[in-house]
């Protein structure tokens, strides 16, 4: 990472009592090696600001099951919650300009959306809209506590995606409460405007947004920061310490969308739909790990021999969960 971004410098780890830290060495930023917080750690672990302004805290608050990663840049905050292992350890963003508050992303499950809810409000400046990355109910499963909480709220996603929702989202959340009971949300909520590609500025804040399709999910946004040199790639981007969701089928036109990730210069802090932020080196990790998946599909014939032989593979990463889901989409009976 280069030095001219102050969101990350250096950070103290004094209060870390899990292997849950970031590692700043020559100015390159690393990922946290894990994120799970349950509620019944015992201090509230955190990685406190320096004395030169900088910047990230990751905290497990009373009574919150997730834990808050805060990263500064001048005068934008970026606020990220992620979930526990039992919500796919999924992110929501939530950008705080000058003024208000951008949320992207929104959960899977309901106590979790009711967190990020909860502590939205605690930064006191209203929420001016919701945008969802793409269509995977993991990220769109909350939406139902926000709306509810931000009566009247923006909730934006690329042309196609409410579509999508509506298309396919009761069958998910029926699939979901089977699952997770009143966890999971008991109606299909879905964005009510479209956002296009390009520049925008909301709040004073620069985004270019950018439209994927056919690689992690069919349709699939990515936020650059141009001012702050952050990249929002959600889903197109996955940690090197967890597997993978390789389940939508699009896996040679993926490479083709990380290979354009890899083209944008200066863009060296990415943050993820699930687990820390992580640097450049994750997109190069990422391909590795779906040029394996292709090779291992390829030679398996069911679901079970996809899911051993991936694991084994890729043995020390974590969420195998995601394995598991992915062979259960490849190797689904035909309609």
């Amino acid at each position: 990472m280069q030095s001219s971004n102050p969101g990350f410098r250096r950070l103290s780890q004094a209060a870390v009592s899990r292997p849950h830290f970031l590692r700043l060495a020559a100015g390159a930023l690393f990922p946290f090696v894990g994120w799970c917080l349950p509620a019944a750690a015992a201090a509230n672990p955190e990685l406190a600001q320096n004395s030169d302004g900088a910047v990230a805290k990751l905290s497990a608050g009373p009574g919150r099951a997730g834990a808050i990663l805060v990263s500064q840049f001048g005068p934008v905050k970026i606020h990220s919650y992620l979930s526990p292992s039992d919500g796919l350890q999924v992110n929501t963003q939530m950008i705080e300009g000058p003024n208000a508050v951008v949320i992207f992303d929104s959960q899977l499950l309901l106590p979790y959306a009711g967190e990020v809810a909860s502590y939205v409000q605690t930064l006191g400046k209203p929420v001016d809209r919701i945008i969802l990355s793409h269509a995977h109910t993991d990220h769109w499963g909350g939406l139902q506590v926000l709306t509810e909480h931000f009566p009247g709220i923006r909730v934006l996603a690329l042309e196609g995606i409410a579509e999508q929702i509506r298309a396919g989202g009761p069958a998910r959340l029926d699939g979901l409460r089977k699952t997770y009971g009143d966890k999971a949300a008991s109606k299909v909520t879905v964005p009510t405007e479209t956002i296009g590609e390009g520049l925008q500025r909301i709040d004073g804040v620069t985004y270019d947004f950018r439209r994927f399709v056919d690689a992690e999910s069919d349709l699939q946004l990515a936020a650059l920061l141009p001012e702050q040199k952050v990249m929002l790639a959600f889903d197109l981007v996955f940690s090197p310490k967890q597997h993978v969701f390789t389940g939508g089928k699009h896996l040679d036109h993926w490479l083709t969308a990380l290979e354009s990730l890899k083209a944008l210069q200066g863009y060296d802090i990415i943050i993820i739909g699930h687990d820390t932020p992580v640097d450049r080196s994750a997109i190069d990790s990422t391909m590795t790990y779906i040029k394996r998946a292709k090779e291992i599909h390829a030679a398996s014939a069911d679901a079970k021999t996809y899911s051993e032989n991936l694991k084994a593979a890729f043995p020390n990463r974590q969420l195998a969960r995601f394995v598991d889901l992915s062979a259960s989409y490849l190797y689904a009976a035909p309609h």
